[in-house]
């Protein structure tokens, strides 16, 4: 599933998403550059596109101009800090204008790598999409929120590793119970932060065997938790772990990346208490029960107000595209039929 048939339209509407701040005003993270690439790739009209735009813009303000000059040289001083995305917008821009987003990427996303998971993995989320519609700007702006979000849960200790499997561990949790009451905070980045914090869990996280098919394992875990829980931070694990895989080959030391990407999808599996996934028969039966086309499941979710409803349909179809597996078509299905704005009649003439 590609972005395509929007041309400049969907152009200049991601162009004037950048003079936004990367957080809404309520201090949750602007969500309009990436539901905008994702309401695109599921076939919405430019006239959806600029509706969905300026009714989303409602909740953005300004993004601030920068306040001081970060170099190659102290650009890290101003990594995890919120209120540093402007500076780290013009520091990323100055050096993709100079030399090129992939170089760029290449340079700066490995010290970003144990952070990953800030911001309940939208920084990693917007770059990702970002190089769906590759600008240097836009790239710029998605690493900048990567950078000022970047939130480091804990070390990855250098310990013998217990299994392949990251569904084997996330099993373990569950039987354990100390995962089963969590305290309640504003953001699931905080929830995350505190997992991170308590005792035992940096070794859980570093019990991780990886190779090069762990990507694919994790996107399986996390898609698994999804599916069995229907849980809004659940759905985050499925476009992190997506968009984690999707930037992977930026980095030199893919096994440290793997490590990092294991444990923030832990820390999220912690934060809703570690739940007992479905049984092969519950996933089975859960996707036998699909009635939607992939097209009509489609066209709701390129019509829907809930940004985390287009995402998830644009991310889960093009996972299908690539890995066949329907639970991604039932988790699709299921997001349309529990959104009631997806529901709107189509203008024949838009669509």
């Amino acid at each position: 599933m590609n972005v395509s048939g929007t041309g400049s339209s969907l152009d200049d509407l991601l162009d004037e998403s950048l003079t936004f701040d990367a957080t809404t005003t309520r201090g949750l993270t602007n969500h309009l550059p990436m539901a905008l690439v994702a309401k695109a790739g599921l076939g919405a009209p430019v006239s959806e596109l600029r509706r969905f735009s300026n009714r989303y813009a409602r909740r953005l303000a300004k993004v601030d101009s920068c306040s001081q000059d970060l170099t190659k040289t102290s650009w890290l001083r101003a990594v995890g800090l919120r209120d540093a995305y402007a500076d780290l917008f013009c520091f990323f821009e100055n050096e993709v204008r100079e030399t090129g987003v992939e170089i760029v990427i290449r340079t700066y996303l490995g010290h970003l790598v144990p952070g990953i998971s800030g911001a309940a993995f939208h920084g990693v989320i917007r770059l990702a999409y970002s190089l769906d519609v590759d600008s240097p700007k836009r790239v710029a702006a998605a690493l900048a929120y990567l950078a000022s979000s970047a939130s480091e849960l804990a070390p990855v200790d250098d310990v013998d590793p217990l299994t392949d499997d990251p569904e084997e561990l996330l099993t373990d949790m569950t039987a354990d119970g100390a995962w089963a009451s969590m305290p309640s905070m504003k953001l699931i980045s905080e929830e995350m932060k505190w997992v991170g914090a308590q005792p035992g869990f940096s070794l859980i996280a570093s019990s991780l065997k990886v190779d090069e098919g762990t990507p694919r394992r994790l996107a399986q875990a996390a898609l698994k938790v999804y599916a069995s829980t229907n849980d809004f931070t659940a759905l985050h694990g499925v476009t992190g772990m997506e968009a984690l895989s999707r930037v992977r080959r930026f980095v030199d030391d893919t096994e440290r990346f793997d490590r990092y990407s294991f444990q923030a999808l832990a820390a999220a599996f912690a934060t809703i208490g570690a739940p007992a996934v479905w049984s092969a028969d519950q996933l089975a039966a859960a996707d036998s029960a699909r009635d939607l086309s992939a097209e009509v499941v489609a066209q709701r979710a390129a019509w829907s107000d809930d940004e985390h409803v287009a995402k998830i349909v644009f991310t889960s179809q093009r996972l299908y595209e690539r890995e066949h597996d329907p639970l991604y078509l039932f988790v699709s299905e299921r997001a349309v039929k529990n959104d009631a704005s997806s529901h709107q009649a189509l203008d024949p003439a838009d669509a």
